[in-house]
C-alpha cells in the first residue's frame, strides 16, 4: 500500500474527522478533500466509509482521493459504488459526475473491474431538461469503453461495437476511438461498416477514419481518400494524423481540387492542416510552395496550417520570405495573425 508524500504537518489546519451520517454535505466534502493530504494508511479507513455515502458527488470525490493516494486496496469498494449508483435513481448522481469520477479512479488504479465498466457502458440516465429529458451518461459510456480496452477485457470489442450506433454522438466517437485503441485489425470491420452506413455527425466519421488508418493504414487509405474527395474535411485530419508518406499525395490532390472550385474556405483550411499534421519535410515544403505560388485563398490557408509549426524558426522564415516576395497586404496580415510579427 503506497503512502502519501507530504502528509499534513498540522491537523489543526484540516477539517476534523466526522461521522459521515452526522455531518453536513459541505463538511463531508471538506473532510474528503482534506484526506488527500493525510498519509494513505491514515486516510484509508475514512475513505472507505465515504465510499458508502448516498451522494454520488461525495463518493466520486472520495474515489478521486483514493486514486490520488494510490489506495489500490479500495478499488473493489470503488467498483461496488459504481454498480450501486448505476442502479440508483438519477437524483443520487445528477449529471453522472460521481460515476465518471469513480471510473476515472478505477482506471488510474489500473483496477480490473469489468462488472463496473460493463454496467457503465450500458448505463443511460435520462434527466429533466428544457425541451425534454436528456441523457447525461454518454461520456460515462465512452469512458467505460476505453476502460474495458485498457484492462484487456476479452470481449471488449464485442461489447463496444454496438455503441457505434449509440443515440449520442459523444458515445459513438468514444466507441470508434476505443475500437481503434484495441489494436486488433478485425475491429476495422466494425468501423468500416459504420463509415458505409454514415453518420449525421462529422466527428463520428472522423473518429472512424482515424481508427481505420490506425488499425490498417494502407488498406484504408483509398477509402479515406475517397471521403476526402467527397468533401469530408475530417478525412484530411485523419490522413494527416496517420503520418503516412502516401497521405501527402492524397492531400495535394485535394488542394488542387479545392483550387479549381471543388471546395473552398473551411475545407481548404482543413486539408492544409492535414498536410501540416504529417510533420514531414515534404509536407512542410508543399505548404511553403502554396504560400509562394498559390492563390491568395490557398496561401492564406497554408499560412494558417504552418501555425502548427510556429516554433520552427527556419520554416517560419521561409514562409515570411514567400509572403514578402508576393507583396500582398492581405497575406502580410494573415502572416502576422498566424505566425506573429517579424
Amino acid at each position: 500500500m503506497a503512502t502519501r508524500r507530504g502528509a499534513s504537518s498540522s491537523k489543526a489546519s484540516s477539517p476534523k474527522a466526522a461521522s459521515p451520517r452526522g455531518a453536513s454535505f459541505d463538511a463531508k466534502l471538506a473532510r474528503i478533500r482534506a484526506l488527500e493530504g493525510e498519509p494513505a494508511v491514515v486516510a484509508a479507513a475514512e475513505l472507505k466509509r465515504f465510499l458508502g455515502e448516498a451522494s454520488g458527488y461525495l463518493v466520486g470525490e472520495a474515489a478521486r482521493v483514493v486514486a490520488a493516494l494510490e489506495l489500490s486496496a479500495l478499488s473493489g469498494d470503488v467498483a461496488d459504488a459504481v454498480l450501486r449508483f448505476v442502479a440508483a435513481p438519477a437524483e443520487a448522481d445528477k449529471g453522472c459526475f460521481g460515476k465518471r469520477a469513480m471510473v476515472e479512479a478505477l482506471m488510474a488504479l489500473d483496477a480490473s473491474a469489468p462488472e463496473a465498466y460493463l454496467a457503465g457502458l450500458r448505463h443511460v440516465q435520462k434527466e429533466p431538461a428544457y425541451g425534454g429529458p436528456v441523457d447525461t451518461a454518454p461520456s460515462l459510456r465512452g469512458m467505460c469503453a476505453h476502460a474495458l480496452v485498457e484492462m484487456d477485457f476479452r470481449w471488449a470489442a464485442l461489447e463496444i461495437a454496438p455503441m457505434l450506433h449509440d443515440a449520442e454522438p459523444v458515445a459513438r466517437v468514444a466507441a470508434a476511438e476505443a475500437l481503434a485503441r484495441t489494436g486488433e485489425v478485425l475491429c476495422a470491420a466494425a468501423l468500416h461498416v459504420k463509415v458505409l452506413s454514415g453518420d449525421a455527425e462529422p466527428e463520428v466519421l472522423g473518429a472512424c477514419y482515424k481508427g481505420l488508418l490506425a488499425l490498417d493504414a494502407r488498406r484504408y487509405v483509398p477509402l479515406v481518400a475517397e471521403a476526402l474527395r467527397q468533401g469530408e474535411e475530417l478525412a484530411a485530419i485523419a490522413l494527416g494524423e496517420s503520418r503516412l508518406p502516401e497521405a501527402l499525395g492524397v492531400l495535394e490532390e485535394a488542394v488542387a481540387g479545392a483550387a479549381t472550385g471543388k471546395g473552398t474556405g473551411r475545407f481548404l483550411e482543413g486539408v492544409m492542416l492535414g498536410v501540416a499534421l504529417l510533420r514531414s519535410d515534404e509536407g512542410n515544403a508543399f505548404l511553403v510552395r502554396c504560400v509562394a505560388e498559390g492563390s491568395e485563398a490557398k496561401a492564406a490557408a497554408a499560412l494558417g496550417a504552418l501555425a502548427l509549426h510556429r516554433h520552427d524558426g527556419r520554416l517560419v522564415g521561409h514562409a515570411r520570405e514567400a509572403v514578402a516576395q508576393r507583396g500582398s497586404a492581405k497575406l502580410r496580415g494573415v502572416l502576422e495573425e498566424k505566425l506573429g510579427a517579424a
